[in-house]
């Protein structure tokens, strides 16, 4: 698939409660797209706050027959090009799905930022046809000029069908999603590492991923987006995860950090380097390596010396530089570290490609809002803590999108990051 092309593709899978987790990716062109169909899945009730951090299970790659559709699509920004709607086409892939919808249906939006006129018109004009349109922001941009244009349209008063909340309760709403629902359509989720500001595709690149059909993880994100709005801050309430027709999805923060809850460490975790003559690829796209997650360095250090193709691209002011050295210094398991060129990487993007220890073929990638920084897991004193989403997705056509991104980023706008 070429860097501009869209693929199409439908995927069976039922839901299915399994303990391993397999894949993530990374972000940044026009569109690129998979589609998934879900297998003969049980209704699922919405999930309610867990009490603990759940282990992220894996989705199920079963061949029953669909019981209904459902399908995900990715979507690159490309700063790097000429074409500005490639360039913001990750704001604009948010905005397809808000001018789409009709009297009676409802947006949900949870957005860390919102600056962008052409983001607060549509969310306007939406309120006036008649959609119930509810947003949550993050308390650091209530009273951008966009935000208070949206507040006096939408209102405040959450009896009303509309209405312009800020998150509260201490903590740094990180997380970045969109939802549409009701008169009968499908549910349709957009979950994003960008914002929907100007910035976001001109000086960065980003990642959303659209899923259209998938009830379970809609009603998931809606319940989060209920304790986002009513500003809960505690962690065994909001560290919520479930496994549906399309991903696994967890929220953050949880109630312990550390290696022994870190959802990337645990996404490597059952991983063989070696099927035969074939080699596993592991990719990660991140804005974010801070020194507080650096034990991930001697796991992808020994993936690389156990044979595993391991590529690593970032944005180098945000990897702490420990991380840098740990994972550029000579000896086996070096990593051959990559900084982006003339932009930001704003990604946050793992994927496998390859084999399981299991010898099974698996092909996934873990996306979302979720840096490699301590506060993006759980509280971190002195620091605090964020809201964020992880999404596993085992689509073929979405994780080879992210791979060939990677793949083109690496290339075509990187540098080596040499040890000092």
């Amino acid at each position: 698939m070429g860097r501009d092309g869209t693929h199409t593709c439908r995927r069976v899978a039922h839901r299915a409660h399994v303990t391993r987790i397999i894949g993530s990716a990374v972000a940044a062109c026009l569109i690129l797209a998979g589609c998934s169909r879900p297998g003969d899945a049980e209704p699922v009730p919405t999930p309610a706050p867990s009490t603990t951090a759940a282990p992220t299970p894996t989705p199920s790659t079963s061949t029953t027959a669909p019981a209904q559709a459902a399908t995900q699509k990715v979507v690159f920004g490309d700063p790097w090009s000429r074409n500005q709607h490639r360039v913001h086409a990750v704001v604009e892939s948010a905005l397809s799905i808000v001018n789409a919808t009709t009297k009676g249906q409802t947006i949900l939006v949870a957005i860390f930022s919102l600056t962008s006129p052409e983001a607060t018109d549509a969310f306007i004009r939406a309120h006036q046809r008649g959609v119930h349109v509810q947003v949550v922001l993050n308390a650091v941009i209530a009273n951008k000029p966009q935000v208070r244009r949206l507040r006096a349209a939408l209102g405040t008063r959450r009896s009303a069908r509309s209405w312009v909340v800020v998150r509260g309760g201490d903590v740094r709403m990180h997380s970045k999603f969109l939802l549409t629902s009701g008169r009968g359509k499908p549910p349709v989720v957009w979950v994003s590492s960008g914002n929907f500001t100007n910035a976001d595709g001109r000086d960065q690149a980003n990642a959303a991923l659209i899923t259209r059909g998938d009830r379970q993880l809609y009603d998931f994100l809606a319940t989060q987006f209920d304790l986002l709005s009513h500003s809960v801050n505690d962690p065994a309430q909001l560290g919520r995860s479930a496994t549906t027709a399309t991903s696994v999805v967890q929220a953050y923060p949880l109630p312990e950090g550390g290696a022994a809850n870190d959802p990337v460490l645990r996404f490597l975790s059952d991983v063989s380097c070696r099927h035969g003559t074939d080699q596993t690829t592991i990719r990660l796209a991140q804005l974010l390596f801070r020194s507080e997650r650096g034990y991930l360095v001697p796991r992808l250090r020994q993936l690389q010396a156990d044979g595993c193709r391991v590529l690593l691209i970032g944005h180098m002011r945000g990897f702490s530089k420990d991380v840098q050295q740990a994972l550029t210094k000579p000896g086996s398991g070096r990593i051959d570290l990559r900084s982006t060129q003339g932009t930001i990487l704003h990604l946050k993007v793992t994927t496998i490609d390859g084999w399981n220890t299991a010898g099974q073929r698996i092909r996934t990638a873990l996306v979302g809002t979720h840096n490699l920084s301590g506060r993006a897991l759980a509280d971190m004193p002195g620091q605090g803590m964020n809201d964020e989403l992880t999404q596993v997705t085992t689509n073929a056509g979405v994780v080879r999108s992210f791979d060939t991104w990677i793949d083109d980023l690496i290339r075509d706008h990187s540098a080596p990051v040499r040890y000092r």
